[in-house]
């Protein structure tokens, strides 16, 4: 009996070895919000993102009691971070949710029950080429749309080296769908060579750094022809609109063709990490079942 109280307060068999210590351990911890919201419809690779008032002590406790479960078996993992200076546990699946499909997120926290409830849509899938210069969007295997875009044309190298004029290449994720939004360069000011600010229209967000897809303001003739943008997927204005309307938030976004990788952490670009390694960053390190 000594052996096993004190394999549990190292925390080694936390979940099994005693009945309540992970109950206790996570007495204290709140959940601030979850995404996505309660009723959504999402994409297929919406990460459930569980974002906490204060940072959690003792994480093997408290993902002991996440709970997914969806309508179709699926294989995910959580991993443990921060967004936004905020500790958080994102659930993503190991390739992609299977289209249309209910999903319930619950957490049995002590004093307090968490459960959102989204529906996964159809099976969404964009592919763009910035060499190319062209998008095509499916659904369920389907090409249910495809038009000329812009990528970005390059030369506005940091002191990171990173030229940030270069879109991204990797597995993007619709992290938002807006009406319009204003654009204004990172990094520069009014009195720089490069600045603008514009209001630009239909613009859906890929990335934390202001990657969109939106619809183009200007140089509309290198539609489909060239890479002319700031580093977004322009598009002509019927066709970004048409993709707000239609695309859900946790959409995939392929995009290829460029020297800039896109960076696991900047946006919802968690299918940039290999699933074996997601996993490792789970604090029971353990694939899920849902």
């Amino acid at each position: 009996m000594k052996r096993l109280l004190t394999a549990c307060a190292a925390g080694t068999l936390l979940l099994t070895c005693m009945p309540g210590v992970a109950e206790a351990a996570a007495a204290t911890v709140v959940i601030e919000d979850v995404t996505p919201n309660r009723g959504e419809t999402v994409g297929i690779g919406m990460p459930i993102i569980v974002w906490f008032k204060a940072p959690v002590r003792n994480k093997k406790a408290v993902e002991g009691l996440l709970r997914v479960k969806s309508a179709k078996s699926t294989v995910g993992a959580w991993l443990w971070t921060s967004r936004r200076g905020r500790q958080v546990a994102i659930f993503r699946a190991k390739k992609a949710w299977p289209a249309r499909q209910q999903v319930t997120f619950t957490a049995k926290l002590p004093g307090r029950t968490t459960k959102v409830t989204f529906r996964i849509g159809n099976a969404h899938v964009i592919r763009a080429s910035a060499k190319t210069h062209k998008l095509v969007a499916t659904s369920n295997g389907r090409v249910v749309r495809r038009w000329g875009v812009s990528m970005g044309k390059g030369g506005d190298v940091w002191a990171d080296g990173i030229d940030h004029q270069v879109t991204t290449s990797g597995v993007h994720l619709v992290m938002e769908k807006l009406r319009q939004v204003r654009m204004t360069p990172p990094g520069l000011t009014k009195q720089d060579p490069g600045w603008y600010d514009e209001i630009v229209p239909w613009a859906n967000r890929l990335t934390d750094s202001g990657e969109y897809l939106h619809q183009a303001m200007e140089q509309l003739s290198c539609l489909g022809r060239k890479n002319c943008s700031h580093g977004c997927v322009r598009s002509p204005g019927k066709d970004a609109k048409w993709f707000t309307r239609w695309a859900y938030r946790g959409d995939p976004v392929v995009i290829t063709g460029t020297k800039r990788r896109l960076k696991w952490n900047n946006g919802w670009s968690y299918y940039q990490v290999p699933f074996a390694t997601w996993v490792r960053g789970g604090a029971l390190k353990r694939p899920v079942t849902t």
